[in-house]
């Protein structure tokens, strides 16, 4: 099957362009098409262009720190995260969190509206433990949100400047940062009265928070995905690569739900597991540490605004690719 052409096939016409990879049989064959942005006036994607990654920043950063952490003995899976951060009101574990199996349900007036400490506030003490704990996934940013403000109470840093310093740095991830230059980015959202946002974090909590996000804003380019793919493989190593991960390839959750620790569990026709994440702003990731093989898809599907047809289409792709795998 040629992947790439799949992907052109599957995903024409639901965002302006894009920029993506498939590693397997120790090779990359890569494709950069289309336009970063059509509005308010169209410009050309070029090859190494940074995006918003949306929330693939919380199995690249967040979920990649927490398993350092646990490799080094500092948490444990089924610890509750009040005991770091008892202002937590909840009983969710870290297991929990990380499967989204937490249960946590709640509605916050106003919440976009909120400054970063009464946002924090208010996702810490207004939600509640619903009877889906541990008995359904319901993907929620506030369990990485959650996991993020409890790896700060470790290491009293804010939780981007840790990814920054024991992820992306240590693993030497050329281009991954939460501070971009505006101009190497490809615009996410664009709309007469607020004009083009390129660069700025497109996630509406994320934004609030800045620093103390680990569900979002992490910009990056498709050659720092490949690199981080390679450490996944074994082909690269640091002393900074989890030696968990290598177990993620399982079900973490308590009543066999099919979700591991940030990552979601795919199947393919074989039986084999991959990995699998995706970003709001339309990105997603396929990855098999085991067979060596990784699918990257990078997009900007909400340009000017978001594409509801990308997402059906996304997941027509990914059922098409797992059931050709052999």
């Amino acid at each position: 099957m040629d992947t790439l052409r799949l992907l052109r096939e599957k995903m024409a016409g639901v965002a302006p362009g894009l920029s993506a990879a498939y590693l397997h049989a120790g090779r990359a064959d890569l494709q950069v098409l289309g336009n970063a942005q059509t509005a308010p006036h169209p410009a050309p994607l070029h090859a190494g262009a940074l995006y918003d990654l949306a929330s693939l920043t919380k199995v690249i950063g967040t979920t990649t720190l927490f398993l350092q952490a646990l490799d080094a003995g500092k948490v444990a899976l089924d610890q509750p995260i009040a005991t770091l951060v008892p202002e937590f009101t909840g009983t969710t574990t870290f297991r929990q969190a990380l499967t989204h199996t937490s249960g946590l349900e709640g509605y916050i007036p106003h919440r976009d509206d909120l400054a970063a400490p009464a946002l924090r506030q208010a996702l810490l003490t207004q939600l509640s433990v619903t009877p889906e704990v541990d008995q359904v996934v319901v993907y929620r940013d506030v369990n990485l949100l959650l996991v993020g403000w409890a790896l700060e109470r470790l290491d009293l840093a804010p939780i981007q400047t840790l990814i920054t310093h024991r992820v992306l740095r240590p693993l030497d991830l050329p281009q991954a940062t939460f501070t971009p230059h505006p101009e190497r980015c490809v615009p996410t959202s664009y709309s007469p009265e607020f004009g083009l946002r390129q660069g700025r974090v497109h996630d509406p909590k994320s934004a609030v928070l800045g620093c103390h996000s680990g569900a979002a804003g992490l910009f990056a380019s498709l050659e720092d995905l490949m690199r981080f793919s390679e450490f996944a493989f074994g082909t690269r190593q640091s002393p900074a690569w989890p030696a968990s991960f290598a177990r993620l390839a399982e079900d973490y959750t308590v009543n066999g739900l099919g979700r591991s620790l940030g990552w979601d569990l795919r199947t393919d026709a074989a039986g084999r597991t991959w990995l699998y994440h995706t970003g709001f702003t339309g990105t997603f990731w396929l990855l098999a540490p085991a067979l060596r093989q990784s699918v990257i898809v990078l997009t900007n599907r909400v340009h000017p605004r978001p594409n509801l047809a990308f997402l059906d289409r996304r997941d027509e792709f990914v059922a098409a690719f797992l059931k050709a795998q052999h």
